[in-house]
C-alpha cells in the first residue's frame, strides 16, 4: 500500500467520506499516521528555501544546459554553504541536476548508455577538468550498471567487455584534462582509485580530496562504505578509526555528528549488523543529537531513526517517535525501490509504536 493510499483511506474514514459499507478497521500504517501525525516529504523537497535552486537545476537538465549546472556548482563551492541537512550546497546542486540519470533503474542499461550523450556533448564543446570529471563519473556509473551486481563468475563475457571499455574511456577522459587543484577532477580521480583494490592508494587519494573540503559528509560517508571489510577495508578498525578522526576534525561545526553519520553508513549494507562493527552506540546517539541542534532537516531525523533501528535500540526509537519524529523521508531508508523504502520505514516505526503501546499497558 502506497503512502497516498494510506492517507486517502485514513482521511475518508476520519472525515466520513467512506462508502456506505460498514467501516473497516484502520490498518496499522493508517493508525500510525493518525496517532503520531506523520507525513511524508521527498528528500529534494525537504528544504523549502532551496526549491527555486532545485527547480533551476532540473530545468537545466531538461534543456541540456550543463554550463548552467557548472556555474551553479562552482558558485556553491565558492560560497561554502552547509545546508540544513548538513550537506554542502554544491552536493545538492549536483544531485538535483543529475537526478534523472542516477535514478534510472539498475537494469536499464540501454537508457544509461543513451543518456551518456549529453555528458559527452558537454565535454566535447566545453573541454575542462570539470566537464571531464562530469563525463567520467557518468561513464563509471554506466560501467557498473552494465556489469551488474552478480558475482564475477556469473557476469557474461559481453558485460565484462563493455564494463572494461567504459572504465577505460572514463580514465582516458579524466586524464585528458588532469587538474589536481580542481575539486571535481580530484573527486573523480579518487572514485576511480577504488577499482584498483589497493587500500593504501585509495586512502591516499581520499586524503588529498578531503583536504579541499573537510566538511563534506557525503565524501566521508561514501569513503566509510568502501573501507568496510567486505570491500577495501582490512578490518572493522579501519572504519572506527576513520569515524573518530573525522569527528575530531569537524567538531567545530558538527560536534560528534561525523561519527554518527559515518557509522550510519553501515545501515546501507545488507546482512551487516552492529556486532560486525566497532561502532559505539552511545557516541552515535550523542552525534545525532549534536546534528539535530545544528541541522534540523527531516532527513537527519530519519537517518537517526534508521540508525537506532539498525542498532536494535527500540526503546530510543520509541522515544524519538513519541516526541520528535513526524516527517518521513523515504529516500533515507533501505530498499531497492521507493515502495521497498516506504515499507521498511513503516515497519521500523511500527516497532517503535509497539514499544510505546507496551509501556502504556504496564
Amino acid at each position: 500500500m502506497g503512502f497516498k493510499d494510506i492517507l486517502a483511506g485514513m482521511r475518508n474514514r476520519v472525515f466520513g467520506r467512506a462508502s456506505a459499507a460498514p467501516q473497516e478497521l484502520l490498518s496499522p500504517e493508517e493508525q500510525l499516521v493518525r496517532d503520531y501525525d506523520l507525513y511524508l516529504v521527498d528528500l529534494h523537497d525537504e528544504i523549502p528555501a532551496l526549491v527555486p535552486q532545485r527547480d533551476a537545476m532540473r530545468a537545466a537538465w531538461r534543456n541540456g544546459d550543463f554550463e548552467a549546472y557548472q556555474r551553479a556548482f562552482e558558485a556553491a563551492r565558492v560560497g561554502g554553504v552547509i545546508t540544513e541537512s548538513g550537506r554542502p550546497l554544491y552536493a545538492l546542486v549536483k544531485d538535483w541536476f543529475v537526478e534523472p540519470f542516477l535514478e534510472l533503474p539498475d537494469d536499464e542499461t540501454v537508457a544509461h548508455i543513451d543518456m551518456l550523450e549529453p555528458f559527452r556533448a558537454f565535454f566535447q564543446r566545453s573541454p575542462s577538468a570539470f566537464s571531464a570529471a562530469t563525463y567520467a563519473d557518468a561513464l563509471r556509473v554506466t560501467a557498473f550498471v552494465r556489469r551488474g551486481t552478480a558475482y564475477g563468475r556469473l557476469v557474461r563475457a559481453d558485460q565484462w567487455r563493455d564494463y572494461e571499455t567504459l572504465l577505460k574511456e572514463a580514465d582516458d577522459v579524466l586524464d585528458s584534462h588532469a587538474d589536481p587543484e580542481n575539486f571535481s577532477w580530484r573527486m573523480s580521480d579518487y572514485r576511480r582509485s577504488a577499482n584498483d583494490g589497493d587500500f593504501e592508494k585509495f586512502r591516499a587519494r581520499f586524503e588529498r580530496v578531503w583536504l579541499l573540503d573537510r566538511y563534506n559528509i557525503d565524501l566521508c560517508r561514501s569513503h566509510a562504505r568502501m573501507i568496510m571489510p567486505r570491500w577495501l577495508g582490512r578490518s572493522a578498525q579501519d572504519l572506527e578509526d576513520f569515524a573518530h578522526r573525522a569527528a575530531e576534525l569537524t567538531q567545530d561545526r558538527f560536534g560528534l555528528g561525523f561519527y554518527a553519520l559515518i557509522q550510519q553508513a553501515n545501515t546501507d549494507v545488507g546482512d551487516h549488523e552492529l556486532a560486525d562493527t566497532l561502532c559505539d552506540p552511545d557516541m552515535a546517539k550523542r552525534g545525532f543529537e549534536d546534528l539535530l541542534t545544528r541541522f534540523p532537516a527531516p532527513s537527519v531525523m530519519n537517518l537517526y531513526a534508521d540508525m537506532l533501528e539498525w542498532m536494535g535500540d527500540t526503546e530510543a526509537l520509541a522515544d524519538l517517535l513519541v516526541s520528535r519524529f513526524r516527517v518521513m523521508v523515504p529516500q533515507i531508508w533501505y530498499g531497492d525501490t521507493r515502495g521497498d523504502k516506504i515499507s521498511y520505514l513503516f515497519a521500523t516505526l511500527l516497532e517503535a509504536a509497539e514499544v510505546l503501546e507496551a509501556r502504556r499497558t504496564r
